[in-house]
């Protein structure tokens, strides 16, 4: 059993220091998204700090978002779409 416990920490260990190393010779975006690829596999729930980290410190075009920014996200899509009925009905009543 100990040495059961062993080997997992020698495992986990050698993928920190493997990562470090990998990560100052590849470079963020890698990190990056070695990050969002565990998060998807372990379907962890992403944070903004962690949005605002990949998004602008490792570089990468479209993070996964949390449910905050989904959220206002879609409010802005129906006002949007909110808008553009209004000015498409008031446009038709002026013409």
């Amino acid at each position: 059993m100990i040495d059961l416990l062993q080997n997992i920490g020698f495992i986990v260990i050698g993928y920190l220091l493997g990562m470090a190393f990998a990560g100052s010779f590849i470079g963020r975006k890698y990190m990056g998204t070695v990050d969002i690829m565990l998060h998807k596999l372990f379907k962890r729930k992403v944070t903004l700090a962690q949005y605002l980290y990949w998004r602008y410190f490792c570089g990468i075009e479209k993070p996964p978002k949390p449910e905050e920014i989904r959220r206002v996200d879609e409010a802005i899509r129906l006002f949007n779409s909110l808008i553009e009925q209004l000015e498409k009905t008031f446009w038709k009543i002026r013409v």
